[in-house]
C-alpha cells in the first residue's frame, strides 16, 4: 500500500520523547570523550584508557537514572589510545537486577572471538559518515546476547575521529513502552524501523524482529524533528495490519 504522508500523531511524539532522551544522553557522553581527546592531543600525546575512564560516573549516573538502558559508554576508535590498540569505556545493566558492571568482551584482533566492533553497523555508520545511527532489533551475539537497539553517534574533534558514543536498549523494553500508543492505534499495530523490521508489536501475530513487507498494511512514515532527523536507519513507520 502507498505511504501516506509523514504522521505527526501520538505515535511520533512517543518515538521522538525516546529518540529526544537517548540521543541526549550520548551527546552529554560524546562531549566529554571529545574533551578527553583534545586535552589528550593538547599535552601532545595520544589519550589513555585512564584518561577515557573519566567519563564513567556519567555513564553509571546515566544508568541509574533512565530505566530504559541496558547499557552505555564510549568505544574508542582502533590505534586511538595509547595504551590498548582497541577499548570500550562502556558499563552494562543486567535484566536480572544487581549493579552496573563493565561489559567483558576478547578486544584482540588476532582471536577467533574477538569482538570486531568497528564492522558492526553502529560503530562502521558514524565513522564513515559522521553521521548518527540507530541500528536494530538485533541480537548482539558478541557482546551481550541480548536482543537490542543501539543508538549511537559519532565521537569527532579538531584532533580527528575518536570513535562512537552510544546506549543500548533492550527490545522488551522499547516495545513494553511502546504499547501504550500502539494501542491507541488500534488493533495489529506495528512500530517498524526503515527496513520493516518490527520494533513493537501488539499482537501476537506479528512479533518483535519480524520483517513486514512494504505492502502489508497501512504505512505512515512517523515526522522527522529536527535533533534526530540526520540519523541513519530512520525513519520509523506506523503499520496497521488486518491481522
Amino acid at each position: 500500500m502507498q505511504e501516506a504522508s509523514p504522521y505527526a500523531g501520538e505515535a511520533a511524539t512517543t518515538v521522538e520523547a525516546l529518540l529526544r532522551e537517548t540521543f541526549a544522553g550520548i551527546d552529554a557522553l560524546r562531549e566529554l570523550a571529545v574533551g578527553v581527546h583534545r586535552d589528550a592531543r593538547a599535552r601532545g600525546r595520544a589519550p589513555t584508557t585512564a584518561d577515557l575512564a573519566a567519563i564513567r560516573p556519567t555513564v553509571l549516573r546515566q544508568l541509574a537514572s533512565a530505566d530504559m538502558l541496558a547499557g552505555t559508554g564510549v568505544i574508542a576508535a582502533p590505534g586511538t589510545l595509547a595504551d590498548r590498540p582497541r577499548w570500550l569505556e562502556w558499563w552494562r545493566r543486567s535484566p536480572s537486577g544487581g549493579g552496573p558492571r563493565p561489559l567483558a568482551v576478547d578486544l584482540d584482533p588476532g582471536n577467533i572471538g574477538s569482538y570486531e566492533y568497528p564492522v558492526a553497523p553502529w560503530f562502521d555508520v558514524p565513522c564513515r559518515t559522521g553521521r548518527r545511527v540507530v541500528v536494530g532489533p538485533y541480537v548482539d551475539y558478541a557482546g551481550t546476547d541480548e536482543y537490542i537497539l543501539t543508538f549511537a553517534a559519532p565521537v569527532t574533534s579538531d584532533a580527528g575521529f575518536f570513535g562512537v558514543a552510544a546506549a543500548d536498549i533492550r527490545a522488551t523494553d522499547i516495545e513494553r513502552a511502546m504499547l501504550p500508543m500502539l494501542n491507541a492505534e488500534g488493533p495489529a499495530s506495528l512500530l517498524v524501523n526503515a527496513s520493516g523490521r518490527v520494533i513493537a508489536s501488539n499482537t501476537p501475530a506479528t512479533i518483535v524482529g519480524s520483517i513486514v513487507r512494504r505492502d502489508h498494511g497501512e504505512r505512515r512514515e512517523l515526522t522527522h524533528r529536527e535533533n534526530w532527523a540526520d540519523c541513519t536507519g530512520l525513519p520509523w513507520f506506523l503499520v496497521r495490519t488486518t491481522a
